[in-house]
């Protein structure tokens, strides 16, 4: 007897999806927040309608209904779904199942992505059992269908990105204080966001946003700019569940490079699109934008183990342009320090091409901005070097060690010119002026710098250290891009023949 067309589907489907979906739609969990949700849907669907009275004919409730329906689907697919993802993994981390699954022929990209298809699966059914509900909604007057396909589909993708994202951080904590700590924010985090959903919903429901030109494009610059996050949460939960020796940096730093530079592109191409030139509001917060991601980014990849594994070098290409091209996207914190500096460079000289275009754009932003990108380049200098002196006394310290001394050295350096400075009595004075003593303190310099105050000697002393940090780290720079392009590669052992093939090729 031949098996049925769903089971060979199932058979083709992923064993994680299938073992996963199996699991969740059993557990208690999900069973009574599926009924919570439909026991609350009816609920707002009896009282609603016992207090709508006459207004259910002449009003406009569907606005109401929908709101509310929507929040009570929010509160599934936003805050339960997501936290569900992160313990899914983090629970065969803790049981020690998770070994067994990577002894399987199952790639870490096939168990992410299948952990991640479950929480999709539970999310489309929470949507089937909201959708009756909704299509109540529609035959109330004042039915908006763009606003609520907007919605849902907004809904949708976040409540996807939330998924992919809890899942990159049950990866990356593996101490049980720390899971715990994790824990208590990562539900403060999906509370904040099913607010904020629920304030774009209101503003949506209200009129607020219409369906102008101008909102398909922020959409839809929106949309690729949580895509490519999505990649990256994805890349990121991937590599941490890597074997040691494999390649766990090129497939991050490419996707990370990828979406400044797509960031930028989607600002052009809104400004052309638009037929406008760009806002110089928008400038700045995308200036902004773009020194956050390579300042946590590069807070952790000018750190890691300048390491490359057999399996590493034997993988490069033979071809040397490709292995240049590849050297900052290779493992290595040196290499990691290159890949930052480049794009860090490649920012200055956007802001420097684009200022001139500008109209309230002015020096001080960019003098801000540079201070901003020189202490980013001193203290990933630094650490590049911590980490590299750090990591060789000893297996075992770890790149976490080196980010822990970088912190306290950061803190050390804010606090003390205040220390110094209170002791010489220079704070009794009313509004006292900036001193040179507070260059280590970022703060009170950029401040600084930014009400123009004082600028030129203070961003003077800044670019001087900025090449000095580099500097001190070109030789290691210059060892880390000799390694990529000439390889150690590992030899094989040629295959001796044995003894009777070779007694009967001399006869």
């Amino acid at each position: 007897m031949t098996d049925s067309p769903i089971e060979r589907f199932s058979d083709w489907m992923n064993p994680i999806l299938v073992k996963e979906t199996r699991q969740a739609l059993k557990s208690r969990s999900f069973v009574a927040t599926f009924m919570l949700l439909l026991i609350a849907s009816w609920l707002i669907c009896m009282f609603g309608v016992a207090m709508a009275g006459m207004s259910l004919e002449y009003g406009t409730p569907s606005r109401q209904f929908f709101q509310a329906f929507f929040l009570v689907l929010s509160a599934a697919v936003l805050v339960i779904v997501p936290f569900g993802a992160f313990r899914s993994l983090l629970t065969e981390q803790d049981s020690q199942t998770y070994e067994l699954l990577s002894i399987t022929s199952l790639t870490p990209r096939q168990i992410v992505l299948g952990k991640l298809s479950n929480s999709v699966v539970q999310i489309l059914v929470y949507y089937s059992a909201i959708a009756p509900f909704i299509a109540f909604t529609s035959l109330l007057q004042g039915f908006d269908l763009f606003g609520t396909s907007v919605l849902l589909l907004v809904l949708l993708g976040v409540s996807i990105l939330l998924c992919t994202f809890t899942l990159m951080l049950s990866t990356v904590g593996q101490n049980r204080q720390i899971q715990t700590l994790s824990s208590l924010f990562i539900v403060g985090g999906l509370v904040m966001a099913f607010c904020s959903m629920m304030g774009f919903s209101f503003a949506m429901l209200q009129g607020e946003i219409t369906a102008e030109p101008e909102f398909f494009a922020v959409l839809v610059c929106f949309l690729l700019i949580g895509i490519s996050y999505f990649f990256l949460f994805l890349q990121i939960t991937i590599s941490q569940l890597m074997y040691e020796s494999g390649n766990k940096s090129t497939g991050v730093r490419l996707v990370a490079t990828a979406q400044m530079l797509l960031v930028w592109a989607v600002t052009v191409g809104y400004a052309w699109f638009m037929g406008t030139s760009i806002d110089d509001e928008v400038f700045a917060i995308i200036v902004i934008l773009t020194l956050i991601h390579w300042g946590i980014f590069g807070f952790f990849i000018t750190m890691e183990r300048d390491y490359l594994s057999r399996r590493i070098r034997r993988d490069l290409p033979q071809r040397g342009i490709l292995r240049l091209f590849l050297v900052p996207f290779m493992p290595g914190g040196t290499r990691g320090l290159i890949l930052v500096l480049l794009n860090l460079l490649l920012l200055m000289g956007i802001m420097l091409v684009v200022q001139p275009f500008l109209t309230s754009i002015d020096s001080e932003f960019l003098q801000v901005s540079f201070a901003i990108v020189s202490y980013m380049v001193i203290y990933m200098c630094l650490g590049s070097m911590i980490s590299r002196r750090l990591l060789k006394i000893s297996n075992e310290l770890k790149p976490m060690h080196a980010r822990t001394l970088l912190i306290i050295i950061f803190a050390i350096a804010s606090i003390m010119p205040h220390m110094i400075l209170s002791a010489m009595d220079y704070y009794d004075n009313y509004n006292p002026p900036y001193s040179l003593l507070q260059i280590t303190d970022p703060i009170s310099t950029i401040s600084t710098i930014w009400n123009g105050s004082y600028a030129g000697g203070a961003v003077g002393i800044l670019m001087f250290a900025t090449i000095v940090a580099i500097v001190l780290n070109v030789p290691a720079m210059i060892r880390s891009v000799m390694e990529i392009l000439a390889p150690d590669r590992p030899q094989q052992k040629p295959v001796e023949a044995p003894a009777s093939e070779i007694a009967t090729a001399a006869t």
